[in-house]
């Protein structure tokens, strides 16, 4: 399917378009439709009703089901550099860049590798025609993003991101890769899903015995390379700024930036943030 009727007049409007082309009413983003889509939402079912009732012969229960309460107040976390912070944190009217952006903004080189490729392959085939307008983050339990992007996790509001936001089983590129670019539906979800598509693909491996405190290494870890990585991907329509932020997490302070941390929590306090520091 490559279409839906609009909620309003009717009409065939095509997943890629953020209006109907008939009464130019704006509708659902296009990535929320393409998770709402019949064949992927039954799929999602499919999974999730198998791994609930395998939970229940295996004793695994309530633990799933204390997984699922968890990951359904997971939150959208990016991580990107410290120098980003800084950028960010100079103004409200500072955004977050795709790589799309940075590339046909020159402001930076592509980077000339594999990876190149296959991301602007994958994302043509998640985001037909919309592909700029998307950007990443994964999700999170305890606020922490992934360390191979950068130090400085944002946590994003939910008020401003749920409605624009849909979730993927894991990095999608790699993903559609390893299904040769034909992945098989349910495997992505709208936000209200998330802890669905949680409980489908992390289900089989929690038992009577697993403990609330492992389930944020669960849904996110870090690998030994980006490509080994553990997550659920977060997919984010349309532009953010710090006022998209909840929280700002730095996981390796250091030294040398403490005058340059002084000067961003200053900044930070003018839209009602600070920057918390793990050492």
């Amino acid at each position: 399917m490559d279409s839906s009727p609009c909620e309003l007049c009717g009409g065939e409007v095509p997943l890629s378009w953020e209006r109907c082309p008939h009464c130019a009413r704006p509708g659902l983003f296009p990535n929320v439709r393409a998770a709402q889509v019949p064949a992927e939402r039954e799929a999602l079912h499919r999974r999730y009703s198998a791994v609930v009732q395998d939970a229940e012969l295996r004793g695994a229960q309530q633990a799933v089901e204390a997984f699922e309460m968890a990951a359904r107040g997971t939150k959208a976390v990016m991580a990107r550099s410290f120098r980003e912070l800084d950028r960010l944190s100079s103004s409200t009217r500072e955004l977050f860049s795709t790589y799309y952006n940075l590339v046909r903004g020159e402001t930076r080189l592509p980077d000339g590798n594999e990876w190149d490729e296959l991301r602007a392959v994958a994302d043509e085939k998640l985001f037909p025609g919309y592909r700029e307008h998307v950007r990443f983050a994964a999700l999170s339990l305890d606020g922490a993003g992934l360390p191979h992007y950068g130090d400085c996790s944002f946590v994003f509001r939910e008020s401003m991101i749920a409605h624009r936001t849909s979730v993927y089983e894991e990095n999608s590129a790699l993903f559609l890769k390893q299904h040769a670019f034909a992945p098989p539906p349910g495997h992505r979800a709208t936000w209200e899903e998330r802890a669905k598509l949680a409980v489908a693909k992390h289900g089989e491996e929690i038992d009577a015995t697993t403990s609330p405190e492992q389930f944020a290494g669960m849904l996110l870890g870090p690998g030994a390379t980006p490509e080994e990585d553990r997550f659920i991907e977060a997919h984010i329509w349309g532009p953010m700024s710090l006022r998209t932020v909840e929280r700002i997490l730095l996981t390796k302070p250091r030294k040398g930036q403490r005058s340059a941390r002084k000067a961003i929590q200053d900044r930070l306090k003018g839209v009602g943030l600070s920057l918390e520091e793990s050492l």
